[in-house]
């Protein structure tokens, strides 16, 4: 007589289904903080190499153009797309003696204009194009030609950038990213820049750290890293009459950094 063999069929006890439960939970809560962290480390990496290639390109673009005998503005650079050369900034009246007492009396100062000799930095592929009919579209331009082969992908808002508030700067960077969703959103903002001039005798605030020279205002490019979802705070202000490239990686370090706290006039 053959004896029949019985198989036995043997799972998991509630206590070791509950073991692996706890431990996945365990692991769940100490994985995924180090996963997200992975993933902002891999936006705050792309975004500091955007920066250095482009703070890099344009010091790269004004050597040519030294190198080229500094040609006059709206000279393009065919190495870098077509990318012609920007006017610079050219006050428009400066007195280090206003009122003839002596030179460090009193000063005044009349904002300048930006149709002065060329500023060696790039600003548009088409000519005629001023300070005041400057766009977005030839920001994009400028950060196309000077990244070049490989650069993040770039969409140009259709309105200008309110920096003035957190709030109303998120909900325009928004409204962008809706439309696009290129790795960076463009924008147009007037900026305090530092001039140059000093200011003098009774023109001195005597207070300590004051700045000491006037301001004037120019257009100026913002490229805001929107690959993030919800964090904005990545942005790369420039000014292409003159030559100033800004990085910030926090809303109110770019708030303070469009405003120079100089006296305009």
């Amino acid at each position: 007589m053959q004896m029949q063999r019985v198989n036995k069929q043997q799972g998991f006890t509630i206590i070791e289904l509950v073991v692996v439960i706890l431990l996945l939970g365990i692991l769940a809560a100490t994985a995924l903080p180090r996963f997200i962290d992975v993933t902002t480390q891999a936006h705050d990496s792309a975004f500091e190499a955007t920066a250095g290639g482009f703070l890099t390109g344009t010091a790269l673009y004004r050597a040519e153009w030294v190198a080229r005998g500094q040609p006059a503005a709206e000279t393009a650079l065919s190495s870098y797309n077509g990318l012609r050369v920007a006017p610079g900034y050219q006050t428009g009246a400066y007195s280090a003696d206003a009122d003839g007492a002596g030179p460090n009396d009193e000063s005044s100062f009349t904002g300048g204009t930006f149709a002065g000799p060329a500023s060696g930095y790039p600003y548009a592929n088409a000519t005629g194009i001023t300070e005041g009919t400057f766009t977005q579209v030839h920001c994009a331009q400028v950060f196309e030609g000077v990244l070049q082969q490989g650069a993040p992908s770039i969409a140009s808002s259709a309105t200008d950038l309110t920096i003035g508030t957190e709030a109303t700067f998120i909900s325009e960077v928004e409204a962008a990213q809706t439309a696009s969703a290129a790795d960076f959103q463009v924008f147009i903002e007037d900026i305090e820049f530092d001039t140059g001039f000093a200011r003098n005798g009774s023109e001195l605030s005597g207070t300590p750290g004051d700045p000491s020279n006037y301001a004037d205002n120019a257009k100026a490019c913002v490229f805001v890293y929107s690959a993030e979802a919800e964090n904005f705070n990545r942005s790369i202000i420039y000014v292409p009459w003159t030559g100033q490239v800004s990085v910030f990686r926090d809303y109110d370090d770019l708030a303070a950094g469009v405003t120079y706290s100089g006296p305009t006039q």
